[in-house]
């Protein structure tokens, strides 16, 4: 039997099948219609922090401090999708529950108390030459989730020679909270990730995560779930979502599916649909920059 205020696993998953019905074509004509929008971000102050309803303890006073991280690196374009106009998933590839790599999903609470506690210590410095650009973890509590794991993954996706890094243009280190970063990489329950994003003008409806200026969010049902038709394991599907997060921070932009069974760019939105293509979670294939054509 579940706790109470956690969402059984099988139900979960049974609604975001529902969810997902739709057609390509819909998918196609509204991001068309929609990216347009992506810049329309909230202001952030000089420490890329925005106004919040959703706080965490400050590091030097204990009393509350705003700091939100932000959407699917899915900006209004593919956030404002209605459910009801997403792709029609095929059939879920392999459970994300039997992928050995990281284990059996957890529950999780629906909406989390909004406070977050960040990794101390830094981490090592990721990639080979270019400018240095530091980062920092924040999970939410009652999530379920360790800080420490959650940046393990982190670490272990931006510092991959398919990741960013490999275009040997920038470097990424984790630093604790204190030090200066450019920005921050947080894990939210759907209800604390949507209000987050929401101060940026991004409805994500609890389904994804989002980028704001200087704040990646991270949804933890797509940590813990993926989406049933993402054809890859679920540690794709969290490449994916980090590097598609982090690649709005550094400043690209959605891409498409480039043809029918090619690898999907990482910028593509595949967290609402494939469009033919099969998962890929990196930016760099083969040691070169894989991309699709822009959404303009």
């Amino acid at each position: 039997m579940s706790e109470p205020g956690l969402v059984p696993v099988p139900a979960r998953r049974e609604r975001l099948r529902r969810r997902r019905r739709a057609g390509v074509l819909a998918l196609v004509v509204i991001a068309g219609a929609l990216t347009g929008t992506y810049l329309l971000h909230a202001a952030a102050d000089a420490d890329g922090r925005i106004p919040a309803a959703v706080h965490d303890p400050d590091p030097d006073t204990g009393t509350a401090g705003a700091e939100g991280e932000g959407v699917e690196g899915d900006a209004p374009g593919d956030a404002g999708l209605p459910p009801l106009l997403q792709p029609s998933p095929a059939e879920p590839p392999a459970d994300a529950a039997t992928d050995p790599a990281v284990g059996p999903p957890a529950s999780y609470p629906e909406t989390g108390p909004g406070t977050f506690g960040y990794l101390t210590g830094a981490g090592p410095t990721l990639g080979w030459s270019g400018e240095l650009r530091r980062f920092r973890i924040a999970v939410e509590d009652g999530t379920g989730q360790r800080a420490d794991e959650f940046a393990a993954i982190v670490d272990k996706t931006l510092g991959d020679e398919r990741s960013w890094v490999a275009g040997r243009q920038l470097r990424l280190q984790r630093v604790p909270r204190q030090d200066i970063a450019e920005f921050t990489i947080y894990l939210a329950t759907p209800g604390t990730s949507e209000q987050m994003c929401a101060l940026g003008g991004l409805a994500t409806e609890k389904y994804t995560s989002c980028r704001l200026p200087g704040q990646v969010i991270i949804n933890v049902a797509r940590w813990l779930e993926a989406v049933p038709h993402f054809d890859g394991t679920l540690a794709e599907y969290r490449a994916y979502a980090i590097n598609h997060e982090v690649g709005h921070q550094l400043g690209m932009g959605h891409e498409l599916c480039p043809g029918p069974g090619r690898p999907a760019p990482v910028m593509q939105q595949q967290t609402y649909g494939m469009q033919g293509c099969t998962a890929n979670g990196w930016p760099f294939l083969d040691g070169k920059r894989y991309t699709g054509p822009p959404i303009l």
